[in-house]
């Protein structure tokens, strides 16, 4: 049995999923060593592997108890569309033995830069399709469609949420968060995202879908995406002459649904001062449920996740 296929096992058998919604989720697979498919029980280390950690502290307040979602981490993006499909052929073959609720089975996964596809007879051909069908600017667009089951992030992946204008308080009076050796500023951070334009290959490599993904935010006017070169200039002279705030925050959301941030992210640390006592990874990890807890006062219109869980909300 392969670690995929011992994970969906798993979950079919896991009593905490009964009656409940499962989101499905990147991250860590546990392995299938020489004795064997680990326990269901093991398998509950995931709900604690990052990304489902953070998508579990964006869960809003007023959930409460029972109805709280299980998240399973499942690998990359093709993995979890991968387990998506055969929990429900599984649950399909054998019900009886299966706690899953089929119209109560999610999955999220990251926007990225290449689109991966969709499984076959999905109403959406590529992870591209829904994700402009999803949103608008950054936002969810209106209610979306019951058949959106597997959802693409607004942006380019989950470390992108941390650095929206609206996590600024957050970083300004939650943490002590340095970068680049000074303290942590948003627009700082910004800046050097774009700057780093300039040497993705991946952006290079797939700049046609770039171009496209740009164009449908409002602030795409503003930029020229003949490559990365350009985009960084026309992205950095549109952030300069910016009016208002509300322009600027449009200009950030279309960075950050084609501009890679997790590098920068592993540049952010602890204060100088508590270095000796603070692993930089476990800042980082705290950071994050921070920023997901966060999120999770936010009204659905203000952050895309926060619109994710109010869409979920009457699907419990």
């Amino acid at each position: 049995m392969d670690d995929l296929a011992a994970l969906v096992s798993a979950i079919l058998r896991s009593r905490r999923i009964k009656n409940r919604l499962v989101i499905l989720c990147e991250g860590d697979l546990l392995p299938v060593g020489t004795g064997g498919p680990p326990s269901p029980q093991t398998y509950r280390r995931l709900e604690a592997m990052p990304d489902a950690n953070f998508y579990k502290a964006c869960v809003p307040n007023d959930w409460q108890g029972d109805r709280l979602p299980q998240f399973f981490s499942c690998g990359g993006r093709s993995q979890v569309i991968q387990v998506y499909q055969a929990l429900l052929e599984e649950h399909r073959l054998a019900s009886e033995t299966s706690y899953l609720t089929p119209d109560k089975l999610y999955a999220l996964v990251d926007l990225d830069i290449q689109a991966n596809e969709m499984p076959e007879g999905y109403p959406w051909r590529t992870t591209e399709d829904v994700h402009a069908t999803l949103y608008e600017n950054g936002l969810i667009k209106g209610d979306p469609d019951a058949g959106h089951r597997i959802w693409v992030t607004a942006l380019v992946h989950k470390e992108a949420f941390f650095f929206l204008p609206a996590t600024e308080a957050v970083w300004r009076d939650e943490t002590s968060a340095f970068f680049d050796g000074a303290p942590l500023a948003l627009r700082n951070v910004h800046t050097a995202i774009a700057q780093r334009l300039t040497t993705d290959a991946d952006l290079a490599r797939h700049l046609h879908v770039v171009k496209k993904r740009v164009g449908r935010f409002e602030a795409g006017a503003a930029l020229t995406c003949v490559d990365g070169d350009t985009l960084c200039t026309s992205w950095l002279a549109a952030a300069q002459s910016a009016t208002d705030d509300n322009a600027y925050d449009g200009l950030v959301r279309a960075l950050l649904a084609v501009a890679k941030v997790k590098p920068l992210w592993s540049k952010i640390l602890p204060n100088p001062r508590w270095e000796a006592d603070m692993r930089a990874d476990h800042f980082r990890e705290q950071l994050a449920l921070i920023i997901g807890g966060s999120i999770a006062k936010l009204a659905p219109e203000a952050h895309p996740l926060a619109g994710f869980f109010a869409w979920l909300k009457p699907r419990r």
